[in-house]
């Protein structure tokens, strides 16, 4: 049976791929991380381990066939260490920088990045859309999350970093979240998508925007942070109250637009992701990509999502487990035509 040690299997996203993976009889979960009580009390086999503290590494990855990470890293050592033991690597994080360094290492086993709704769904959506194009030459996605949601304190900490970050481009556009939402006004944000797509996918621009289900507080939350850029104080006042529960939805909407040629004529092709609880749907997405390293369905090297994942595949799963619908519109003219 083999073995997957789930490091930051604790936290909200962690835990639930831990929970995902254990349903099935024939994987065998261990979770990981500095606290051993709460790795213990997910309810599966349990490891200590810390990543600033190389000596732990060992004993935690003795017998274990796949690594799934939902921690962020300061550098690639771990990761180093864990494919030069010829064990395969999943990451469950977000952010490019590391993605970058990572996509340098050379490495002897299966590594996949970009997993979760954004990266990791949106990839596979943007890839799946862009295959009905004789020609890509842009990719707009569009990602609404539900304010009732729970994002966890990383992902609200990161959120608040971009809103007040005074380099963010201000490229803002309307853009349709479907039936439930509409047309809605989505701020530029830097999601780890939209530069995976573009090195991937040469020549190809890609843009990357947010929204949240409550347009007035989208308007006000993107609005303070483009007034008050760079404000410290400001930033933690806003974070602190993200934190504070509110009468949103937990509904999280993808949607993304190929733009390019089919037949020398100018097209775009809609394409739409319909889902709830965005940490479910990150579990769910990790959890078949380790399905998939595990059944040696995965070559080695280093891949994100859309480049080893089958995306049908992966949409018709999130359907059946109920985490959410994958729609695509008829292919629409531009251009005049």
């Amino acid at each position: 049976m083999p073995s997957t040690l789930l490091v930051g299997g604790y936290g909200a996203v962690g835990s639930q791929i831990a929970r995902t993976l254990a349903s099935k009889p024939e994987n065998h979960v261990i979770v990981a991380g500095r606290n051993l009580t709460k790795a213990a009390a997910i309810g599966f086999g349990a490891r200590r381990i810390d990543l600033g503290a190389p000596p732990t590494w060992a004993d935690a990855l003795e017998g274990i066939d796949l690594v799934v990470a939902s921690i962020d890293q300061k550098d690639t050592a771990f990761v180093s260490e864990v494919t030069r033991r010829g064990i395969g690597y999943i990451d469950v994080t977000a952010g490019d920088d590391f993605f970058r360094h990572v996509e340098a290492l050379e490495v002897r086993t299966p590594v996949v990045l970009s997993l979760g709704l954004a990266p990791g769904l949106s990839n596979l959506l943007s890839a799946a859309a862009a295959k009905q194009l004789d020609v890509v030459e842009s990719i707009e996605i569009g990602i609404l999350m539900g304010t009732g949601d729970d994002h966890g304190s990383a992902a609200i900490a990161w959120s608040t970093r971009n809103m007040f970050d005074p380099k963010a481009p201000r490229d803002d556009a309307r853009i349709s979240f479907g039936p439930d939402f509409g047309m809605r006004q989505a701020h530029f944000m830097d999601f780890a998508d939209q530069h995976v797509l573009a090195r991937t996918m040469p020549g190809v621009r890609t843009v990357t925007r947010v929204t949240y289900d409550s347009a007035m507080l989208s308007g006000l939350l993107f609005w303070l942070g483009r007034t008050f850029a760079g404000n410290a104080t400001m930033q933690a006042l806003v974070e602190r109250i993200s934190h504070m529960p509110t009468l949103g939805s937990d509904k999280c909407v993808l949607s993304v637009t190929a733009h390019g040629k089919r037949a020398s004529r100018p097209v775009a092709q809609d394409a739409f992701f319909f889902g709830r609880r965005e940490a479910a749907v990150t579990a769910a997405v990790a959890a078949l990509a380790a399905e998939d390293v595990l059944a040696g369905r995965v070559p080695p090297g280093i891949h994100h999502s859309h480049q080893v994942l089958d995306g049908q595949a992966i949409f018709t799963a999130l359907e059946r487990l109920g985490h959410g619908r994958v729609q695509f519109s008829d292919l629409r003219p531009e251009g005049g035509i």
